[in-house]
């Protein structure tokens, strides 16, 4: 009785003026259809589902865009029940067909290709220029708008190119460069799928590591730096790769920090032209580069990177005071930030006159360094490995007993330390 009266409902709305043109020439079938696979749909009934769903789909393929997702998630299903090899194959080939339904009736190609693309690279992996070509329409198609997931497919499309042979390792690195791009400014941007973003950059940055060494990213730097010049977009993305690689003594790094900087100033050509600088050892210029670098700065996270490189210029300057004042900021900028910490307990480490005469605090430097270390590794377990070795590094020097003896310092006292410190710390043997 129940299934008569969900009938008679959907053949009303299907006889009615608003059910007439995307319902198809047999309305009352298609909304019958559309109704019943929804609600098998909805109970995980997923066979009979199928079975509606598969009218809806051939009878009229304009009256719902929610049933190709759908339609999707279900032939997803079938392909993973079916064992028989070419039975596969041939639902993957329906599957695929229904995105470009989806396209044909309902548009968003861009969007949709995208998703064309991950089924494709997830089916037909042996074939991977299928889902490379498919991919790299959708991002130039969407631009800054494609997905986390879709980027995430055209890095592992564009390897299992590579490994067949039909890309070469710089077009590798110039898709991560292209891909990097898009996933910069999403993170950037921030919103609710910034998180998405930040996966999908860890995802692509661990399958590009093993291409992206100096020798191949100075090649594509130097093949692409005079058609690229004007771009500021590639000199930012070529010149932030080459800083993130360590390769920041190729001549072509500095080639293009000096052009980014004069043609397009902005906190990262400021940025690529302090570490420039330091690696010149022209620290007071680094220092005025980085300087800039903050006050061009809009992201927040990016402007703790830019005082942590300014806390580094004012310390190769021995300008201690400074250095852990720009430290601090870093630290105060970005949550879970260690290397404030490991900073700071360097420059202490490189203090011992602040002990004065005294041979006590001369080496309760190294109680304060520790204090330091353990901070950082406490907030940032991603510096545990460094911190640890520091702190097993200093501790072989921590004050005796002997040493404090004439000074009347205890464990558990509290010790002062002098000059640009102005700190204590406990006393402990």
């Amino acid at each position: 009785m129940k299934k008569l009266g969900l009938l008679a409902v959907v053949a009303f709305l299907a006889t009615s003026t608003f059910a007439q043109g995307k319902y198809g020439a047999d309305s009352v079938q298609c909304v019958q259809n559309l109704s019943l696979y929804r609600d098998y749909y909805k109970q995980k009934l997923y066979d009979d589902a199928f079975t509606y769903w598969k009218v809806v789909y051939e009878i009229c393929p304009k009256s719902s865009e929610r049933m190709y997702a759908d339609g999707i998630s279900l032939m997803g299903r079938k392909i993973k029940k079916t064992k028989v090899k070419e039975e596969k194959l041939a639902l993957v080939d329906e599957l695929l067909v229904i995105y470009d339904r989806r396209i044909d009736n309902f548009g968003k190609k861009g969007y949709v290709l995208g998703r064309k693309g991950t089924d494709q690279l997830r089916y037909k992996s042996k074939q991977p220029e299928l889902a490379f070509a498919t991919l790299e329409e959708s991002i130039n198609e969407r631009g800054n708008k494609s997905e986390a997931g879709t980027l995430v497919s055209y890095m592992n499309a564009s390897v299992l190119m590579e490994k067949a042979e039909k890309l070469t390792k710089e077009e590798l690195v110039t898709v991560f460069s292209k891909v990097s791009g898009v996933l910069a400014f999403n993170i950037t941007k921030g919103g609710k799928s910034q998180q998405y973003y930040i996966k999908a950059q860890e995802s692509i940055n661990n399958v590009a590591s093993p291409y992206l060494s100096c020798e191949i990213l100075e090649k594509m730097a130097n093949e692409g730096f005079e058609k690229n010049k004007s771009d500021a977009a590639w000199m930012e993305r070529t010149a932030n790769i080459l800083d993130k690689k360590g390769c920041t003594d190729a001549p072509i790094f500095f080639t293009i920090a000096k052009e980014l900087h004069s043609s397009s100033p902005s906190a990262v050509s400021a940025e690529k032209m302090g570490i420039m600088s330091l690696k010149t050892k022209k620290y007071a210029d680094a220092e005025k580069f980085f300087k800039q670098a903050i006050e061009l700065a809009q992201d927040e996270t990016k402007k703790a990177d830019y005082y942590i490189e300014l806390a580094q210029s004012q310390s190769s300057m021995k300008r201690y005071g400074a250095a852990r004042t720009n430290a601090r900021k870093a630290a105060s900028l970005k949550s879970n930030y260690g290397l404030p910490y490991l900073m700071i307990g360097d420059m202490i480490i490189g203090s011992s006159s602040c002990g004065g005469e005294d041979a006590c605090k001369q080496k309760a430097i190294y109680w304060l360094a520790v204090d330091y270390f353990n901070k950082a590794k406490s907030v940032d377990p991603s510096v545990t490995g460094k911190a640890n070795g520091k702190i097993a590094i200093y501790k072989k020097y921590f004050p005796t007993k002997e040493d404090c003896f004439f000074g009347g310092t205890k464990a558990g006292d509290s010790v002062a330390l002098g000059c640009w410190i102005g700190e204590s710390t406990k006393a402990r043997f």
